[in-house]
């Protein structure tokens, strides 16, 4: 199977513990190529960055990036809802690590937006 043309660049929120998983297979995907972190804790995020030669932004500054196709929402269960309602609107795809939202009234709205 070969890559898309045109890459799809990825923003990650959160960069706790799962990230390190994520961005290391990241890599090894075509047609994929993580581009910027965020982080509540912004040395964390410069830490990963570092580490993976991405650059650093906050969540805002993800969303409104031109060179960001899809946030990767790695937080904590009970901001994914949050996060993937305000990356929608924006034009971005989002992917939420499970679960989608800890609620059933906010996972219907992600699935209906």
């Amino acid at each position: 199977m070969s890559a898309p043309a045109d890459p799809l660049r990825i923003g990650v929120v959160g960069c706790g513990a799962i990230s390190e998983v994520y961005l290391q297979n990241l890599r090894k995907l075509p047609g994929v190529t993580p581009v910027a972190v965020a982080d509540l804790e912004p040395d964390r995020a410069k830490a990963k960055a570092r580490a993976h030669n991405l650059r650093t932004q906050t969540t805002d500054g993800l969303l409104a990036a031109d060179d960001i196709d899809l946030i990767l929402n790695l937080t904590t269960p009970d901001a994914h809802a949050a996060v993937a309602a305000v990356a929608l609107p924006s034009g971005k795809h989002a992917y939420n690590e499970k679960p989608l939202a800890v609620d059933l009234d906010a996972g219907r709205r992600l699935v209906e937006a």
